[in-house]
């Protein structure tokens, strides 16, 4: 069981994350404990994943791939994570964990980052947005929010509770999706947490009929 801290989530509360910067700043000897702290939180984050993995369908899901800490010239800014089915590593469709100062989530998202190396069009991907009345029916909309995928991801987003509500604030999102993507997730906001695997593997689950369906629509697509 991993319980999440309010000070896991202040880890982020900081201007600075370049070592170049952070080496003005601080003594060596201070940077190595910030280095440390990042590291530690860091740890945590990826046993929470790996548990996660293990209460989840294992047979038809791949290992996560855990960003690390730090690329080499940067501290992150938050703590990121994908998984994707073992035969749909190649899509850019993922379910994601992120972990920043504002909130810990788990999301259904389409990765821009070299799509162009990747399988699964934008307009495949947000054909899904048709599918939420149907699969939102069966669960609690409580905790979920919905975005565009190039709003920040500290901006208070859309719920999803008052978007399936609103036909026009549907048909304003939609229109304004059509150039970009939708994400989707479950978010659950800065503060202690205890058992945090059991919120996330929840929400992982109910997004896991999402991006099922996903692979149905592009084979359907593809014949």
């Amino acid at each position: 069981m991993v319980n999440l801290d309010e000070k896991d989530f202040a880890l982020f509360d900081r201007e600075q994350f370049t070592f170049k910067q952070l080496k003005e700043t601080y003594s060596e000897a201070e940077l190595s404990q910030i280095k440390s702290e990042f590291k530690e939180v860091w740890d945590k984050w990826k046993f929470l994943q790996q548990l996660i993995y293990q209460e989840i369908d294992t047979n038809y899901f791949a290992k996560p791939k855990v960003e690390s800490w730090t690329n080499g010239w940067n501290l992150r800014s938050h703590y990121w994570s994908a998984f994707r089915g073992k035969l749909r590593q190649n899509e850019n469709a993922c379910i994601g964990m992120l972990l920043n100062k504002k909130q810990i989530q788990v999301y259904l998202m389409f990765q821009h980052y070299k799509s162009d190396q990747r399988q699964g069009t934008k307009e495949q991907y947000n054909s899904l947005l048709a599918k939420l009345p149907t699969w939102s029916a069966s669960i609690d909309v409580t905790d979920y929010y919905i975005w565009h995928q190039e709003e920040h991801e500290l901006t208070d987003h859309l719920s999803l509770k008052e978007y399936l509500e609103n036909e026009h604030i549907q048909q304003t999102f939609q229109d304004k999706v059509a150039t970009q993507t939708f994400q989707l997730g479950k978010l659950f906001f800065r503060a202690d947490m205890a058992n945090v695997e059991a919120l996330l593997v929840q929400g992982f689950c109910e997004l896991d009929k999402l991006y099922r369906l996903l692979a149905a629509n592009e084979q359907d697509l593809k014949e």
